[in-house]
């Protein structure tokens, strides 16, 4: 976190010490893994952090998007600090979550695993 002293232009960094303290923190991370790094060393070392809530495996512009529970702002970068370590990951983006929009179908399926799910077979009638 930084700070701009309005006349001179300065940019300083602000003191931990200053930061506000808070309970705990929900986050979501986005993961990109290099090419190098097969996903069962990833998801293995994943079952190692205990804030690692959920993880999804997804198609874009990351490879993984991550659902964090942490005590403090700390221990979240304690958990960002882990996931770094893992060779071979980039965190491309974190987020806090503020909160959770309720209302919505809690009942809803999970995702299948595609490399898993019978498909059917198309053809072509004449």
């Amino acid at each position: 976190m930084t700070t701009r002293l309005p006349r001179r232009g300065i940019v300083q960094p602000v003191p931990a010490t200053a930061q506000p303290a808070c309970g705990p923190v929900q986050a979501t991370a986005r993961i990109r893994l290099a090419p190098c790094l097969s996903r069962e060393v990833f998801e293995a070392h994943l079952r190692t952090i205990p804030a690692v809530r959920s993880a999804l495996y997804v198609i874009g512009d990351v490879d993984y998007e991550l659902r964090l529970s942490c005590r403090d702002l700390a221990d979240l970068g304690v958990v960002l600090a882990s996931l770094r370590r893992c060779q071979g990951t980039e965190v491309v983006s974190t987020a806090l979550l503020l909160r959770e929009v309720e209302g919505l179908n809690r009942r809803a399926r999970s995702i299948p695993d595609w490399g898993t799910v019978p498909r059917s077979r198309q053809t072509r009638s004449a």
